[in-house]
């Protein structure tokens, strides 16, 4: 440990010892004043509006910027109400740059470019949220949804038919999965993102959890100088009401800044579902699942930041999420026998459960710029408490064929589980010259988790514990990871090279009444990734790019407590302690042309794929369970054309379209499908205020864990107006116009087929009311990162 500090010091003394050269100067208005803030933009001489550079001036409209070599070079200075300035600057030689203002000055009026829905860059696809009037009232977890390629169904996320995804906030991969991490996008509302980055193929730089790529929650910052906020509250309405209101309060004074952000909101909904299968002994098995879902959320974040210098800062933040979920299925089951109706039955029951939880995260961000070119050393440190508690109870009454009661059962289980998760991260990234750059870190994470099941049965109007089926599961997990990654331009070429190595210690042990097992593990893994752009011509907006990584899924904590709850009499759903990670290696070739139209040809294959699949259980036939299993190796052949359309000035439109072939391959089911998907996204600028926005998709099938959904489509509509100088925005979004959310599908396992629909409260309208108010000068916000974003998806 000691020889890498002494290289880590090493390394940073020599590449913050070259030498530089520089080029100054002052902005000035036409009065000779100087304008202070200005943006300045550096760039090659015999280049055309392609800059190396760029840097804000100081106070007294000076820079001092660095660039590669001595020499002369283009400078451009913009200033909001005067015309761009551009001239020659040679190093050593100062230069002054005067601006002249527009002609037309703007009085009480503010411009704002519209930022385009969908934005394609390198490595990652970035969907804009802010000023969106689709994400009205949505949570992040259902505005995730209206990503291209990206598929939320059960509280899962798929990026190009790949499960395994993960979700960063601000660069924080949340160590959540299950209910715990739906509960947390649920109170994370749209009001509260500036953008959703989907990032298919991570680098290096980031954990190499995640098989199925990376979604990035980026929050909005504050932007004013004095005490700057937001006030926003939607109501919607489908057969159920919903509502969901928050606050957002940024202060900044010197060089201390203080925020704040409160949400709440509460959900009524309903489930349908209805389910055949066969039935030992050629019965055929029916049931009919009504249920009525109730879900209350608080988040709180709150923080500082304080400004050490010009060049560090220091930031600690505060994250609690509360939730508390309370579900009643009612459930009929038929069990019918063609040849012998006099053994028929029904069953009935009730079957109420409820999930509380309680996420409590504090982190440190330390972040200091070590030179002018920006390169810059980062220390993050996360320490999370999460409590969850599971409570789910069935009541049900037997009768015969004749419809007459025969007996009746009671029984419930409680599940309480904790962790405790500590994260450190260091990084440094080195800015040459040249604009390549070098980066190496290290993070350590510690886990430990306590999970505990107590079961207990009704007799004779008493509660008796169950001690046969108790148990206690216990799991400790450390990681320690290390990665170099490499950013520059190589053989007339882009390249991004990364190296990631990760090394994990783990222990599981349950405790029951047939004594202790351990499941101890010790494994290491090197996750390489590359990525080559080429540029087809001199303007640069042709370019053909390939790239490769390696990553790994591992199991979320929940998947491996072996907890069991109750659907009904015959369908349970359980955990899975003996799951182990899946590996994933992606290609990708693509060709973008004029820096709009992206084609994109993908191959992932896939080993060990964790599955959350539905499977008759090994005692009992009659009883089928849902659980995480490794089930396989998955392989899929995708085509992807993304093409954006300005129709005419006031119509813009985004169009993917998405063919592919998948392969799920297991012991028990071997299920290949081709599959096209359809979205689209318009937004029409209509003038005073008004925006209109809309958005389909369509899937003609898909694989999901051993079933095939089949037909999925869903068309949202959104218009929204601003008053008061854009101070208060009002929007009305529908959502599901169609009601076509109705899932059908079928799953496979071995002999066994199981046929399903389900409909859920999708279907509903809101309207939503967002404040904007501020005091003071603007200023820029520090970005508070964390250190825990891959452990926190997996709580």
């Amino acid at each position: 440990m000691k020889s890498f500090i002494l290289i880590l010091i090493s390394t940073f003394i020599t590449l913050t010892g070259f030498s530089q050269s520089t080029i100054k100067g002052k902005v000035l208005n036409q009065d000779q004043q100087p304008l202070a803030y200005t943006a300045i933009s550096v760039g090659k001489k015999d280049s055309v509006e392609r800059y190396i550079t760029s840097k804000i001036t100081d106070s007294l409209g000076l820079f001092t910027i660095e660039v590669p070599k001595a020499g002369t070079y283009i400078v451009r200075a913009t200033a909001l109400g005067y015309k761009d300035k551009v001239i020659e600057i040679t190093t050593g030689k100062p230069g002054n740059l005067v601006l002249t203002r527009t002609e037309h000055q703007l009085s009480d009026v503010s411009v704002h470019a519209q930022k385009p829905l969908i934005q394609r860059k390198a490595d990652r696809l970035v969907m804009n949220i802010e000023n969106n009037p689709l994400a009205t009232g949505k949570s992040s977890m259902e505005a995730i949804g209206l990503a291209p390629g990206v598929l939320v169904r059960d509280g899962q996320i798929m990026i190009n038919g790949m499960t395994g995804t993960r979700v960063m906030v601000n660069g924080k991969l949340l160590k959540l999965s299950g209910d715990d991490l739906t509960n947390y996008l649920t109170s994370l509302r749209s009001d509260e993102i500036q953008s959703i980055q989907i990032i298919a193929h991570p680098p290096a730089e980031y954990d190499a959890e995640g098989s199925g790529g990376l979604i990035n929650i980026i929050l909005k910052k504050q932007t004013e100088l004095g005490l700057y906020g937001t006030v926003y509250g939607n109501y919607a309405q489908g057969k159920y009401p919903e509502t969901s209101e928050g606050t957002q309060l940024n202060f900044k004074k010197g060089r201390l800044g203080l925020f704040a952000n409160y949400s709440y909101n509460w959900e009524k909904g309903f489930n349908k579902l209805n389910q055949s299968r066969t039935f030992p002994s050629d019965g055929i098995y029916t049931a009919q699942n009504r249920g009525i879902t109730k879900s209350k959320n608080q988040r709180v974040h709150t923080g500082a930041t304080f400004d050490l210098t010009d060049k560090q800062y220091i930031a600690l933040d505060y994250t609690g999420s509360f939730s508390r979920d309370h579900d009643v299925f009612k459930a009929t089951t038929f069990i019918n026998y063609a040849a012998h109706p006099e053994i028929n039955s029904t069953s009935k029951g009730l079957f109420p459960s409820t999930y509380n939880s309680d996420y409590n995260d504090v982190g440190l961000n330390y972040h200091i710029t070590t030179d002018t070119l920006g390169s810059s050393f980062e220390f993050l440190s996360d320490y999370t408490l999460n409590h969850g508690n599971s409570t789910n109870e069935a009541n049900s009454s037997f009768y015969n064929a004749d419809n007459q009661f025969v007996s009746d059962t009671t029984f419930k289980n409680l599940t309480p589980s904790k962790a405790k998760i500590f994260t450190a991260d260091a990084k440094y990234k080195k800015i040459f010259k040249n604009g390549s750059t070098f980066g190496f870190g290290s993070k350590v994470s510690l886990t430990t988790i306590h999970n505990a099941a107590y079961f207990s049965y009704m007799d004779q109007d008493n509660w008796v514990s169950n001690d046969p089926q108790n148990f206690i599961y216990n799991y400790k997990e450390n990681i320690v990871a290390g990665y170099l990654n490499y950013s520059g331009h190589v053989l007339d070429m882009d390249v991004q090279l990364g190296l990631r190595g990760e090394n994990t210690q783990l222990t599981g042990t349950l405790y029951d009444t047939a004594g202790t097992q351990k499941n101890p593990k010790n494994y290491f893994s090197l996750f390489p990734s590359l990525y080559l752009v080429k540029k087809l011509n001199k303007e640069g907006t042709n370019s053909l790019s390939a790239s490769y990584n390696r990553r790994l899924n591992r199991p979320g904590f929940s998947s491996l407590n072996p907890h069991i709850s109750y659907v009904d009499n015959y369908t349970s759903g359980r955990g899975n302690p003996y799951l182990t990670p899946e590996f994933t290696n992606s290609y990708e070739l693509s060709y973008t042309l004029k820096n709009k139209y992206i084609f994109t040809a993908a191959y992932t294959d896939s080993k060990d794929v964790i599955n959350n699949a539905i499977l008759p259980e090994k005692d009992d036939p009659e009883k089928m369970m849902q659980q995480p299993i490794n089930s396989g190796a998955s392989k899929i052949w995708m085509f992807t054309a993304f093409a954006p359309f300005r129709i005419t000035k006031w119509w813009m439109t985004q169009n993917t379209m998405q063919i592919s072939n998948q392969h799920a391959i297991a012991e028990t089911f071997d299920l290949q499908e081709n599959i096209a998907m359809l979205q689209s996204s318009q937004i029409f600028q209509l003038g005073n205020g008004y925006t209109v926005s809309a958005s389909a998709y369509y899937l003609n099938k898909i694989i999901f864990a051993n079933a095939v959904l089949h037909h999925l489509f869903n068309t949202d509509l959104a218009i929204q107006k601003k008053f008061f100088n854009n101070k208060l925005t009002v929007k009305l979004a529908g959502n599901d116009i169609f009601g076509t959310s109705k899932v059908k599908g079928r799953f496979f396992y071995n002999d066994f087929r199981l046929n399903f629909n389900q409909l859920q409260q999708k279907q509903k309208i809101t309207l939503g009311l967002t404040y904007n108010f501020n005091l003071g000068k603007a200023f820029k916000a520090k970005a508070i990162k964390s250190s825990n974003a891959e452990e926190q998806n997996r709580l």
